[in-house]
């Protein structure tokens, strides 16, 4: 190739490589292109594969590439560093950064440490990263942020706090203030939450950060879970007197603190205003919310708006979870015929495979409407053994069945016990047997449960009491059959 055509090509692929968004194999193929062109020893070519690479986790041939580099600068290894980190070879990138040239780090370099380190949740090296970086004079508010973060999702809100507080005000941007109050909810410390929100709406000062989208979203989770719903009003107040603009997060958000304080009305309002399309999880809410406030039929109506707006983008499928809440919405409404249709579509309709939590769901549907007969049928055809949620739902439904009702509970709390004897479900036999007065079986069910385990022991080999259940009973076989 002539000379004076090699800053053409060289610019062209360049922006080839940095345009790159296809697979592995069009990264290799312009790194052959630019040895074919003796480009391969360009720093700035070689610097943007790097990048390539890493953002690909393609740390092999980064780092093949890197140590064929004849000459590097800061930058290319900036870019190798990165590379590690992302992959999270986190020795690696520190060995390297312990090469580098003192005149070549950067704060972008003190960071990327850093942050591989928080990932890797080794939070001693990662402070010590931390302190000779603002020895080095290195440090910004990215440091403190990468730093504060690591102990936040490690839940370690005290050394996290300690850092705050360290920081100047004018150092602390809103990536700070929703650090630390994400990492206080995390915890389980919804009313911190609360508290640094108010220090900083609080706070009057020109460089007090504004409150973003994540913020609120934050503080109205908050709001949900301690039930302050007054302060969560406040918040949508002021999040339409800003104008801000309500993402799909918290939309979410709010309609869950509006559907649990029986605002319903507000929550669809929220719903239906919402930008763009909502997402499943935005969906999951809403027919949950639903159910949750006795609307089982609107609920069932959401999801096949649902699915009619699925079959037009094609982007929103029902999960496991979507099925749970409309099977308990179901079950809350005594929506029996459309909790049966809408468990017969999982699988064949939806390709969602009925896990046990759907069982549950249905069991308690069929028991509340008195169907305990059709509740042990389908507890029979479970693909998987019954768990102790599902056997404790018939054991909590049949003590309003008679006798019938009570030796499905002797069956239900006998294979509670095979799984787990420890597990409190169990003993809801014996409150039955109390409510009937028949005090010896009370006693004998408690000595039961604590004998279970050497019953388990005793049975023959390789086959449980829930495999003489599965078995097919001849025609007209009773409840009471059902389960001797």
């Amino acid at each position: 190739m002539q000379p004076s055509r090699i800053p053409r090509g060289r610019t062209a692929l360049v922006r080839a490589v940095t345009g790159s968004r296809g697979c592995h194999r069009e990264e290799q193929a312009l790194h052959c292109l630019a040895c074919k062109l003796g480009l391969a020893s360009d720093v700035v070519l070689a610097t943007a594969l790097l990048v390539r690479y890493g953002k690909r986790g393609l740390p092999t041939p980064a780092q093949r590439l890197f140590d064929e580099m004849p000459h590097r600068d800061g930058v290319a290894f900036n870019a190798m560093l990165a590379a590690l980190a992302a992959s999270g070879k986190t020795a690696d990138a520190r060995r390297l950064f312990d090469r580098m040239p003192e005149h070549d780090r950067t704060p972008a370099s003190w960071n990327t440490v850093l942050t591989c380190y928080c990932r890797a949740r080794d939070l001693a090296s990662a402070r010590e990263v931390f302190e000779a970086c603002l020895s080095a004079r290195m440090s910004s508010v990215v440091s403190w942020n990468a730093m504060i973060d690591g102990y936040c999702k490690a839940g370690r809100m005290d050394a996290a706090q300690e850092l705050f507080g360290r920081m100047d005000s004018w150092l602390r941007d809103v990536v700070t203030w929703n650090t630390m109050m994400a990492g206080y909810l995390h915890r389980g410390d919804p009313a911190a939450t609360i508290t640094m929100f108010r220090q900083l709406t609080q706070q009057q000062d020109q460089q007090t950060p504004r409150p973003t989208a994540v913020t609120m979203a934050t503080v109205v989770t908050a709001c949900t879970q301690v039930g302050d719903f007054a302060l969560g009003r406040a918040v949508h107040v002021s999040i339409r007197k800003l104008r801000m603009r309500t993402d799909a997060v918290l939309s979410n958000a709010l309609m869950d603190m509006y559907f649990k304080c029986g605002s319903v009305d507000h929550a669809l309002e929220v719903f239906g205003t919402m930008p763009g399309t909502p997402n499943l999880f935005c969906w999951n809410t809403v027919i949950a919310g639903l159910g949750r406030n006795g609307q089982g039929k609107d609920a069932v109506r959401t999801f096949r708006d649902m699915i009619e707006t699925s079959k037009k983008r094609s982007d929103v499928k029902p999960d496991a979870v979507t099925f749970v809440a409309l099977l308990s919405a179901c079950s809350h409404s005594g929506l029996v015929a459309e909790g049966r249709e809408l468990f017969a579509e999982m699988l064949p309709v939806h390709g969602v495979a009925p896990g046990a939590e759907h069982y549950g769901c249905m069991v308690d549907l069929l028991c509340r409407a008195g169907l305990l007969g059709e509740a042990v049928q389908l507890v029979r055809t479970m693909p998987v053994r019954p768990n102790a949620k599902v056997l404790g739902c018939l054991l909590l439904h049949a003590r309003s069945s008679g006798e019938d009702g009570v030796r499905v509970s002797e069956w239900a709390a006998k294979r509670i016990a095979e799984l787990d004897r420890r597990d409190g479900v169990a003993y809801g036999l014996s409150n039955m047997y109390a409510s009937l007065q028949r005090w010896d079986h009370v006693e004998e069910h408690r000595g039961e449960l604590v004998n279970a385990a050497a019953v388990a022991m005793r049975k023959e080999p390789g086959r449980t009491s829930y495999d003489q259940l599965i078995e097919e009973p001849p025609p007209n076989r009773s409840i009471l059959d059902l389960v001797v």
